[in-house]
């Protein structure tokens, strides 16, 4: 036997053997290179997802590290039941029932029931109403209530360029957080609310921020804040029931109440004010001499007892005036809104007008 040539046809058909085999080799090599850059293409390309196609039929490569989760911002928490109509519901009659404005609420706090109201979810512009949201973010947000706030020239100046209602605070006087708070309410000063603002978040623009994610977490729909003292401007808007709900809310804090409630206060002493500055509530100012006398016996319900509230006003608003009081042991919010600065004693005539609300709708 041959040996020679079969080793020779046997080295022949091995050599043919490796031949194919580098040819399949080479051949897969193609694919794989060719099919890497159809898949760096496709990479480059937007994802678009076909009618059939299901969220989780995609594909990724091997691989490639899965994709962190990207968590999706959370609902904001209605921290305030929408009120409900009271099974006594009273729609007011402007003409009828005597009142100098339209915009008008009345709440019951305790049981959230809206006892009588017009045009209660009609747009209107707050005003000074706006300090009680202003004094909520910044109770909510301050990290120490001991924190004091000093006062420059250069954001006093504005204001009084504005013509704005102030407490009064001067150029480098340092005041406690606690009587900024007083001064935003009982007298309206737009210094404290201006300080407020920078002292919680930097400044006014990011403050207000903050005012207008508390009213989306209350579920208000029908608010938006552009500063934080009630200057007026178009797209700075509320409804009486909104700002009712934002007053309702702040009750429950106990410094806020306790605040809202005082008929004066007196700030801390300071070099420039050695004895501090007497604060009286204009709130409380406007009520003196006035009674709530809801059975008409003509005198005062010993059942009932002022509390306080905010009033408002700008040109373009009109006077504003909301009030807590307490009757038979629950809480009653009045509210009147945009009574017009045109009208005869519009002042007293706002004031009468919420105390209208009371003795007309609580009999």
């Amino acid at each position: 036997m041959d040996f020679g040539a079969k080793n020779r046809k046997g080295g022949s058909a091995l050599a043919a053997v490796l031949i194919m085999i580098i040819l399949i080799a080479a051949g897969t090599t193609i694919m794989v290179v060719s099919g890497r850059g159809q898949i760096k293409q496709a990479e480059e390309l937007p994802i678009v997802a076909s009618k059939e196609s299901k969220p989780d039929e995609s594909e990724s490569e091997p691989d490639s590290e899965p994709d962190s989760q990207v968590e999706s911002e959370p609902e904001p928490e209605v921290r305030y039941p929408e009120p409900t109509l009271s099974e006594k519901f009273r729609e007011v009659s402007v003409v009828d029932d005597g009142f100098a404005t339209k915009n008008i609420m009345l709440l019951n706090v305790d049981k959230n029931e809206i006892v009588a109201g017009s045009h209660y979810d009609e747009k209107i512009y707050p005003a000074s109403l706006t300090k009680i949201m202003t004094l909520i973010v910044a109770v909510e947000n301050v990290s120490d209530q001991n924190v004091q706030f000093k006062f420059t020239n250069e954001m006093l100046a504005p204001l009084v360029e504005e013509k704005a209602s102030v407490v009064g605070f001067s150029d480098g006087e340092s005041v406690p957080f606690k009587d900024l708070l007083y001064g935003a309410v009982l007298v309206s000063g737009a210094d404290a609310t201006s300080a407020l603002a920078k002292l919680i978040a930097g400044s006014e623009p990011a403050f207000v921020d903050m005012m207008n994610a508390k009213a989306k977490a209350l579920g208000l729909t029908d608010t938006h804040f552009m500063n934080a003292s009630g200057l007026h401007d178009d797209k700075h808007y509320s409804t009486c029931k909104d700002m009712a709900i934002i007053f309702a809310y702040a009750l429950q804090d106990p410094l806020i109440k306790e605040v809202i409630s005082a008929p004066q206060y007196v700030t801390a002493k300071t070099t420039q004010h050695p004895d501090g500055i007497t604060l009286y509530s204009i709130v409380h100012s406007r009520f003196m001499g006035y009674y709530i006398d809801t059975d008409g016996d003509g005198k005062a319900d010993k059942d009932t007892k002022f509390l306080g509230g905010k009033t408002g006003f700008t040109d373009e608003a009109g006077y504003a005036l909301e009030t807590v009081i307490e009757k038979k042991g629950e809480l009653y919010i009045g509210i009147n809104c945009m009574t017009p600065k045109d009208t005869v004693n519009a002042v007293a005539r706002c004031t009468e007008d919420n105390i209208r609300i009371y003795e007309t709708f609580l009999k």
